[in-house]
């Protein structure tokens, strides 16, 4: 059936497309000008910032993403799984490991898939070649937390004398108390905090959506210490550099691996293990699951519940404890078949 000549893109445009060659910049100009427009956050954008900057990396001069075939969608996530150099430009990091998580090569296949959807719907490509790249089956693994003994340590090891380890000492106590990831409270500025309700708002989420938290008293007035040692700089953020510059997460992390490893905890690799730390500690005092959830900000439940192994313990030493047959137990006595008084 012939279409109709008013819904049918023009030879000349068809030929001119054909002959127009997308390179992987182009490609990256226009997927990040979509995605902006979709008012996605600045996390989710430096995301795909970080997938075009991997199709640099593989792809090379194969720069043509109209040429780029399915077979070369699997060979690039297969390079991210077993071939990829982490930490390539990495000053700090001496040790440069091969291949990346199962989980990080998820976020880039569901990354892959919404740009090639973005190329496909502005006429760039005719296929998504992610289409059919499906995530990889991942095991489950414990989470790992911290025990309080363990915090205590490290918080004591700080020397709140010098400005850097004071900053950290703050910084832990914000992420704990706030349940925030690294990237949402770097970010926060000083009108995001409500010292007078205790109170702090984050906007950089990982969803785009604002989340507003209640912080301890004890954290309202770290905060206002950590304020007055760096009004000489008159900056708008929090947690800011010797130079007065807003504290970027790499700096961070690697600040507090220094630190890790000099009192002994080398398995804190990183500042997530805080957020789970505090989530398994407000389930141990038998906090709501759903108030949790509101807390960490995840729009769906069956998120929260990787922390769901904490209710089950909760909920079998409660049971023990409040189960209505130790009412009954402690006041019957019976005779066994032999005649002996039992308890």
């Amino acid at each position: 059936m012939t279409k109709n000549p008013k819904y049918r893109k023009t030879k000349r445009y068809t030929n001119q497309l054909a002959t127009k060659i997308f390179t992987i910049d182009d490609a990256r100009n226009i997927v990040i000008k979509v995605k902006k427009l979709e008012g996605l956050s600045t996390n989710t954008i430096d995301n795909y910032e970080k997938l075009f900057n991997d199709f640099d990396r593989f792809f090379g001069e194969k720069n043509d993403v109209a040429s780029l075939t399915r077979d070369d969608a699997r060979e690039f996530i297969y390079w991210q799984l077993n071939d990829k150099i982490q930490f390539l430009n990495h000053k700090y990091r001496k040790v440069k490991p091969k291949g990346v998580s199962v989980s990080t090569v998820n976020t880039y296949i569901n990354y892959a898939k919404a740009t090639f959807t973005v190329l496909v719907n502005e006429e760039i490509v005719e296929e998504n070649i992610f289409e059919n790249v499906n995530n990889i089956k991942e095991k489950e693994k414990k989470i790992e937390t911290l025990s309080v003994e363990d915090i205590k340590k490290f918080l004591r090891s700080l020397n709140k004398g010098w400005y850097s380890e004071f900053r950290m000492f703050v910084l832990v106590h914000t992420l704990l108390d706030s349940f925030g990831r690294i990237n949402e409270v770097l970010s926060v500025r000083k009108e995001d905090i409500d010292f007078e309700k205790h109170a702090i708002t984050f906007h950089n989420t990982k969803n785009g959506k604002l989340r507003i938290v209640p912080i301890s008293k004890k954290t309202i007035k770290l905060l206002e210490e950590l304020i007055e040692e760096t009004e000489d700089f008159e900056s708008e953020y929090l947690f800011l550099t010797h130079h007065g510059n807003p504290m970027s997460p790499d700096t961070a992390r690697k600040h507090l691996r220094d630190l890790s490893i000099r009192v002994g905890l080398e398995h804190i690799k990183g500042f997530h293990i805080f957020r789970h730390t505090a989530s398994e500690m407000f389930l141990r005092q038998n906090g709501s699951i759903r108030v949790l959830q509101k807390i960490l900000g995840h729009a769906e439940i069956s998120t929260t519940s990787i922390y769901a192994h904490v209710l089950d313990q909760t909920i079998k030493q409660q049971h023990e404890q409040f189960s209505p047959l130790n009412l009954i137990n402690d006041k019957e006595r019976r005779k066994t078949r032999t005649g002996r008084i039992k308890k």
